[in-house]
């Protein structure tokens, strides 16, 4: 059975459960190149807006941390069909 160390993300500003997590969208506006959404299962694209509704916006060092913490939860989560790559 998959196990992972930990499912929840505490940084700063926010408090993320990692299984609510759907996927990350990095931002490519000029100057916020170091900031994420975070797009939850409950987030709902916004047609009046044209934009995620409810997401979490992180940047510097939070969103650095959040994404490593990301990255290891999912090889933890995934650890059984992941291709070993030493070889």
């Amino acid at each position: 059975m998959k196990t992972v160390k930990e499912s929840i993300f505490s940084g700063k500003t926010v408090i993320i459960p990692m299984a609510e997590v759907q996927h990350i969208e990095r931002d490519k506006r000029n100057g916020f190149e170091d900031g994420i959404s975070i797009i939850f299962k409950s987030t709902r694209w916004s047609t009046e807006m044209d934009a995620w509704d409810n997401t979490a916006y992180l940047r510097h060092y939070e969103a650095e941390s959040f994404l490593k913490c990301w990255c290891k939860y999912r090889a933890e989560l995934e650890s059984d069909v992941l291709m070993d790559l030493t070889a």
